[in-house]
């Protein structure tokens, strides 16, 4: 039997109890090819919580730290699970990579472009594996709604899409872990950023990288927080109200539409439409597919979210069914925490490492570029730096500039 690899959580807050609960999947699965030997976060109760949390599935303790260097001093893992705030996903996660860890840091991987670049030339110059945590696009009801799109063509030719989001829902950033989502020196920006990353890594999945993107977006709740992670007091300054078109190759055009601050009737709509049919989303509009999809064909045919599934598992052999979903699961979090730790164990590439997480934070920064620039920008205008007005302040800061 291959040894475990040695896992640390780093990072115990909020979405940690995702990846938590994504150990105990694999492990209840019969999954024996990690063990989680530590958790890391400065709030002592929440590091020790995690702990006693994985214990109760585990079996095993895993050591609790106050910071990263006492974790790398300790020498008790030899692979992080970053799971923090997105302004240290670059601080901690090159410390972790020179450190000789290696890395899989929750989308987005970095705050800006140049932060990003840097995690990547870190894991590089360590030889470390740097992956993305990004549990969207590995669910069965996303792989399967993405393959009807590209390989069944179950609508044909898509032609357009269409997400809005619309509605009145303030954020309460009286707690901890929405207190940095409010600020885009801490967040890199709103919710475009956040949710937005696993929308703009899916419509890449299935469209490819857009042609051109054109933003524009207002910020009508500007709250005081108090006692943000190293800005203290500060007012809330990220978007909460957008409209984003992008066009694709193959005249797809998709329309994304947002706001948690107008009032009236909220306002839920996704759908991609074909020369064939329309598939609906049937979860939430940012998270394409994770809740599954049904379509509408011409003539009426409809498809059911269970036929998609079932019809996408009967063209995979039980490797591939292995692969996409090891030990059984279909959970997009336990997928993503076995592909790291099986990559490294087999010193392969992970499904998405840090390019494609960097891949689909630049569709998200071309969206705040375009705003600022007030017309449609692209692609490789972001990546290469040519466009950087919006983050230049962020780069600033955080000293990568």
């Amino acid at each position: 039997m291959t040894t475990p690899i040695r896992l640390a959580l780093v990072g115990c807050g909020i979405i940690s109890k995702s990846h938590v609960q994504g150990y105990r999947n694999l492990l209840d699965g019969g999954c024996r090819e990690f063990e989680v030997t530590a958790c890391v976060d400065p709030r002592e109760n929440a590091a020790t919580e995690r702990a006693q949390e994985i214990a109760a599935f585990q079996g095993t303790v895993p050591a609790v730290f106050p910071s990263v260097e006492a974790l790398l001093a300790a020498n008790v893992a030899e692979a992080a699970d970053v799971c923090l705030p997105h302004c240290f996903h670059h601080t901690v996660g090159v410390q972790i990579l020179e450190g000789g860890l290696h890395a899989m840091i929750e989308k987005p991987v970095g705050l800006t472009i140049r932060a990003s670049k840097k995690i990547i030339a870190a894991a590089e110059a360590s030889g470390r594996i740097l992956a993305t945590g990004e549990q969207v696009r590995r669910g069965l009801s996303s792989r399967a709604c993405a393959w009807a799109i590209r390989e069944q063509r179950l609508i044909g030719d898509v032609r357009m899409a269409t997400v809005q989001s619309i509605g009145m829902g303030p954020f309460d950033y009286n707690v901890y872990g929405m207190k940095w989502r409010g600020l885009k020196l801490l967040t890199g920006g709103g919710m475009i950023m956040d949710s937005g990353a696993h929308f703009s890594d899916m419509v890449q999945v299935m469209f490819g990288v857009p042609e051109k993107v054109w933003c524009t977006m207002a910020t009508y709740d500007r709250r005081i927080i108090k006692d943000a992670p190293v800005l203290g007091d500060a007012p809330a300054d990220v978007e909460d109200t957008w409209h984003v078109v992008l066009q694709f190759p193959a005249d797809v055009t998709v329309t994304w539409t947002y706001s948690r601050s107008l009032h009236g009737e909220p306002s839920r709509h996704v759908a991609y439409y074909g020369s064939q049919g329309t598939l609906y989303d049937l979860g939430f509009p940012f998270h394409p597919f994770q809740d599954g999809g049904r379509a509408v064909l011409a003539g009426g045919t409809q498809v059911s979210r269970d036929e998609i599934e079932a019809a996408y598992l009967g063209t995979l052999s039980k490797t591939e069914k292995d692969r996409l979903f090891p030990y059984g699961t279909t959970d997009g979090f336990s997928i993503e925490v076995w592909d790291f730790v099986n990559a490294i164990a087999e010193g392969r590439r992970p499904e998405m490492d840090g390019t494609d997480g960097l891949k689909a934070k630049a569709l998200c920064m071309a969206c705040y570029e375009s705003a600022m620039l007030g017309g449609p920008v692209t692609i490789d205008a972001v990546l290469s730096g040519e466009l950087d007005a919006y983050q230049r302040p962020i780069d600033t800061f955080w000293k990568l500039a």
